[in-house]
């Protein structure tokens, strides 16, 4: 579906800086160290934004505002997909048109302004609708909106992408697959070992990690690429482990630890991996 209206992008950089920022605190020191090690090729630098070559025809772009948030460019025969943009990254229209001559799409994982905050630089964008409810009064967007539909395939021409729905951190968090490559793109859906479950429960968590893992299993996906430190994909095994844990505290076998930072009340931690939730609501 096709409409144009004023698309506000929700969760504002100072939300970004404000609730992010303090909570991912205690795993980003890791994750920092593995993604400084990246030995993919710069093909792309300024004080904005760093894109580097994850294979023939794959970039990841990394900003420098909130936690090395990422981005990706996907390129088919026919036509690009963009997968995000950032925090702030002026005219990155025209760095990824340095990289690709090719049309393109741009697809968001959710709406949370450090992968939806530079979308102004292009006049369409796809989105999953179940995230309109995060739109709030600020940051208008004025260009054409399109819905993404759960399992729908985006042919780039020699290349197709899948789309699934994969809710929890937002309730439109959306996953990418590329299921010839074995690889998939997830922005914040699954955490990168540090998961806030900011609008989800648990119950609705359990059916996300349920979902994908059997996906990854039926289709041999290997790994998928996160929205923030891309050299720490997410696993088959780690969102088996955020499965598990959740599992856990809906029975009552593990129990939450107080979470003193902005936003979220109550974390679990296990197998390197932090869950930040809200209590009673993620209970629910």
């Amino acid at each position: 579906m096709n409409k144009r209206f004023l698309l506000i992008i929700a969760v504002i950089v100072l939300v970004v800086f404000s609730v992010v920022g303090m909570l991912l605190n205690n795993s980003a020191d890791e994750a920092v160290q593995t993604a400084e090690t990246t030995t993919e090729e710069v093909v792309y630098s300024d004080e904005d934004v760093v894109f580097r070559q994850i294979d023939e025809h794959t970039w990841v772009g990394n900003g420098h505002l909130v936690y090395n948030e990422s981005l990706y460019l996907v390129e088919g025969e026919e036509k690009a997909l963009l997968i995000d943009t950032g925090t702030r990254i002026p005219n990155l229209d025209k760095i990824v048109a340095t990289l690709t001559d090719k049309p393109i799409m741009v697809a968001l994982t959710h709406l949370h302004g450090d992968h939806a905050g530079s979308a102004g630089c292009f006049s369409e964008v796809w989105v999953n609708p179940n995230d309109t409810v995060l739109i709030s009064g600020q940051n208008v967007y004025n260009g054409t909106i399109n819905y993404l539909a759960d399992g729908e395939i985006i042919d780039l021409g020699g290349r197709q992408i899948e789309v699934m729905y994969t809710p929890g951190h937002t309730p439109g968090s959306t996953t990418f697959f590329d299921k010839a490559r074995h690889y998939g793109f997830s922005g914040d859906a699954f955490g990168s070992t540090n998961l806030l479950l900011f609008t989800g429960t648990f119950k609705q968590l359990i059916e996300t990690t349920t979902r994908t893992a059997e996906y990854m299993q039926q289709h041999g996906i290997e790994k998928l690429y996160p929205g923030h430190y891309q050299n720490n994909p997410e696993t088959l095994q780690r969102i088996l482990d955020e499965k598990k844990m959740s599992e856990e505290v809906l029975s009552g076998k593990r129990q939450g630890l107080e979470n003193n930072t902005s936003g979220l009340n109550r974390y679990i931690y296990d197998y390197g991996v932090y869950i930040r939730y809200n209590d009673p609501e993620a209970l629910q």
